[in-house]
């Protein structure tokens, strides 16, 4: 039996990203050839990257790929299990070659994209991709969501916060496509963007708030009226007031300005002309509204050893 050795063992981290104690076994039950260490790691890496799936992946990171002429942008959040694996450079390479794929795909489907063959590797699905970034890293994997913008004489204004924390974009509408190329333009766009990272806006304007939401509000008020012991006959009139205000906060243009509080968001795009308008914009931060991993030392100790 050949002597496992450390080159050895060096070799086949850097060919698979598998862990030490594995790549040491596996050179050892195959006598030593790489080869089929790597053959035998993928087949167990990918039966371990099953077993993997009822682990809490709430970590990772959002890619985004914006065309240098800012007519396109693509946002694709990659969720793993935790921030060491999220920060590393294989992570990158893969949400950024997913944001790439969505790009070019021009879809909002995750479906589709998870079935596409990956822009980085034809041979392999992006499914598989994030199947084989599972088992080489042993760590739960996904495509969480995916979303694509394109204008044709907009543009479309981008933010990336934190390295992939938060990543926004804003359809920026206007006919005149000479001003959308503008330098100010283009800065005004990303600059409404980076509102959206740090306000955090429900919706574009006051009219396109689903009834639903509105009547659901209105309830929360009500209560909250009823349990402070306001006089029946004024509630109405206060939880009126507590709508507005709710509205004004939460709709993007009737926001104050991030970088100037004198400045409401809808006087901001007047400044470019009466045809500058907010279409749409789509916020994405990593793991929101998920489940939280735990951390359970203990628990993960006697796994470890057991």
């Amino acid at each position: 039996m050949a002597k496992v050795t450390m080159d050895m063992i060096k070799e086949l981290r850097e060919r698979t990203a598998a862990g030490v104690v594995d790549c040491k076994k596996i050179l050892a039950e195959t006598d030593g050839d790489i080869e089929k260490a790597i053959e035998e790691l993928q087949k167990r890496g990918i039966a371990k990257a099953a077993k993997k799936q009822g682990r809490i992946a709430a970590e990772g990171k959002v890619g985004m790929f914006v065309a240098e002429d800012g007519k396109t942008c693509a946002l694709v959040e990659i969720n793993c299990e935790t921030d060491f694996v999220a920060k590393g450079e294989k992570f990158q390479a893969l949400y950024d070659g997913i944001a790439k794929q969505v790009a070019q795909m021009k879809t909002n489907d995750v479906a589709a994209v998870a079935a596409a063959n990956f822009i980085d590797d034809e041979k392999i699905t992006v499914e598989q991709a994030i199947t084989n970034f599972t088992a080489a890293t042993g760590e739960k994997t996904t495509l969480r969501r995916v979303a694509f913008y394109s204008t044709e004489t907009g543009r479309i204004g981008s933010y990336n916060h934190d390295n992939g924390r938060i990543c926004v974009m804003v359809d920026v509408a206007t006919s005149d496509a000479g001003l959308a190329a503008t330098e100010d333009f283009g800065q005004m766009a990303d600059d409404l963007a980076m509102h959206v990272a740090a306000m955090n806006p429900s919706y574009v304007r006051a009219d396109e708030i689903p009834a639903a939401d509105v009547a659901k509000q209105t309830e929360i008020f009500t209560a909250q009226v009823i349990e402070e012991g306001k006089p029946e006959a004024i509630a109405p009139k206060i939880v009126e007031g507590k709508i507005a205000k709710w509205k004004k906060e939460n709709c993007l243009v009737d926001q104050i300005f991030v970088k100037d509080n004198d400045v409401t968001i809808t006087k901001l795009l007047a400044k470019y002309g009466d045809d500058v308008s907010i279409a749409k914009f789509t916020r994405f931060e990593v793991g929101e509204g998920m489940e939280k991993r735990v951390n359970d030392l203990a628990a993960e100790v006697a796994e470890m050893t057991s």
